[in-house]
């Protein structure tokens, strides 16, 4: 069976509409990806040479309690990643300079106050503004939460939010989809614990990486929890 999905027409115009149906995909298939610049590139293949810069926050603690706690707590902690794409650089005039002027912005917006703490929750928002390197999918609590972040990340590179390129992507029984109660299963006669589908819980900033090019290394451009030694940022 071909699994492939043929649009044809403007560019320009189909953007919207593909965002959409990454969107849509995710809801069919449970796919919790939270906030990402990753597109097809087979349909912008000029996108892949722009550096990537993405932004790694992690839950402090996956304590939960009157529940059952999973073995090895702290290896489940909820995770989110946002990304996007440098499209005034490419992976040939990007310098260490700018990475290193880019990381202190992120220190100043992400990194102060402890780390900034990024509600994630059940709804689904998109913002898609292509012809700046942005298209997120974001997991929130709420559109206040989302805007906030969006408006963070385009600061980093002296953007204002154009709130045209933001939608959101609900199904029509999100609280039975996506419950607040843990749900459970029995096995083996025990009634076992289902894992959260799109968890309420705060995580907060980690650290920033830049990919410039599959054959180079990762950049680490700031690490606000300072293991990771070689940040260009600290």
């Amino acid at each position: 069976m071909n699994n492939k999905i043929v649009l044809a027409g403007n560019k320009n115009l189909l953007k919207p509409a593909i965002t959409q149906i990454l969107a849509m995909h995710q809801l069919l298939e449970q796919i919790e990806v939270d906030a990402t610049s990753s597109i097809n590139e087979d349909f912008d293949p000029g996108r892949r040479y722009h550096p990537l810069i993405i932004l790694h926050f992690r839950e402090d603690s996956d304590f939960r309690p009157g529940t059952n706690q999973p073995k090895g707590r702290g290896q489940n902690r909820t995770k989110g990643e946002v990304s996007f794409r440098l499209m005034s650089e490419t992976t040939e005039t990007i310098s260490e300079a700018e990475l290193t002027n880019l990381g202190t912005r992120i220190k100043q917006i992400f990194g102060a106050n402890g780390g900034y703490l990024w509600s994630k929750g059940k709804e689904m928002y998109c913002y898609a503004d292509w012809s700046r390197g942005y298209q997120m999918q974001i997991l929130a609590r709420s559109e206040a939460q989302v805007r906030d972040l969006v408006t963070k990340i385009l600061s980093l590179q002296n953007h204002t939010p154009q709130w045209k390129y933001l939608t959101k992507n609900k199904n029509a029984s999100e609280a039975e989809r996506y419950p607040v109660v843990p749900q459970t299963k029995l096995v083996m006669g025990k009634q076992v614990e289902l894992p959260e589908r799109r968890p309420n819980r705060q995580v907060r900033f980690r650290y920033a990486e830049a990919r410039i090019n599959p054959l180079l290394k990762t950049v680490i451009l700031f690490d606000r929890t300072g293991k990771k030694t070689n940040a260009l940022v600290k």
